[in-house]
């Protein structure tokens, strides 16, 4: 089913997060936003998949479902970011879209090795000191953790179609009657062309992976929203309590008038 996220926050939520100076909130309703986009059309994929009699059609839309879902998981970072005040000011388009590129992550590359970035410092910092933070990060991890799951993960195959190549169904191989050819020296395989795809599961396994992750990403979404969010249909224009903040973003927001601006073509 589709995830409507703006029945949960509507534009009345983000102009009170505005007013009461909760910029990050605000800016983290609009990423829940982008993630709810992404969800729903890898779960139209996924849908679109099991219809196919045509098993390259299928393969197809399976193959957008999982980069579709993987991608699901680049956004949770993004909406904490924001949500919880790890940032500490937006003054311009092109000042947010450096936050996003050079903030938002996990590692940097400083001198000659990848370092952990302040934003990830600051988790650690804060899971130390505040039981709420520490409660929120281990629930957190462990539902976007579950993209690389031993046993349900999609991210090596979202990497291998994006990046490497070799991922391809085995119904497919079978359809073509793709043949391998081995070399050998003395009962010794020096080669084989199986190698080249080291990714080759069934549309039934895929199925079931892609079920697996859209139950957790679902989840995920609802749990996340909860514990940012909280009861949004109470709309009184008051400051609401976070379950933690950062408290890196001091940024005040001026405004005399604040208004919906509808996007038309």
């Amino acid at each position: 089913m589709p995830y409507t996220f703006k029945d949960r926050c509507n534009i009345l939520n983000i102009m009170e997060y505005l007013s009461t100076n909760d910029l990050g909130r605000a800016i983290a309703v609009y990423k829940f936003y982008d993630m709810s986009n992404s969800y729903n059309a890898s779960e139209f994929s996924f849908e679109e998949a099991q219809k196919q009699t045509n098993i390259y059609k299928k393969f197809y839309f399976l193959k957008e479902a999982i980069i579709g879902f993987n991608s699901c998981y680049d956004y949770p970072l993004q909406i904490i970011y924001f949500a919880f005040d790890f940032f500490e000011k937006i003054t311009s388009c092109e000042e947010y879209k450096k936050v996003l590129k050079d903030k938002c992550k996990k590692y940097e590359w400083k001198g000659n090795t990848f370092q952990e970035t302040a934003f990830f410092e600051d988790i650690e910092r804060l899971k130390q000191i505040d039981h709420n933070a520490k409660d929120f990060f281990t629930e957190f991890e462990k539902y976007i953790n579950f993209a690389s799951n031993r046993d349900y993960g999609i991210r090596q195959w979202a990497n291998n179609i994006k990046h490497q190549g070799g991922f391809v169904a085995s119904d497919i191989l079978e359809h073509d009657k793709v043949t391998y050819v081995e070399c050998q020296q003395d009962d010794l395989l020096t080669f084989t062309t199986e190698w080249l795809y080291p990714h080759t599961p069934s549309f039934d396994e895929i199925i079931n992976k892609l079920v697996k992750q859209r139950d957790n990403l679902t989840q995920f979404i609802d749990w996340l929203c909860e514990s940012i969010f909280g009861d949004t249909q109470v709309i009184d224009f008051k400051s609401k309590p976070k379950l933690f903040s950062a408290g890196k973003c001091t940024q005040d927001i001026k405004s005399s008038m604040i208004t919906p601006k509808v996007i038309t073509q």
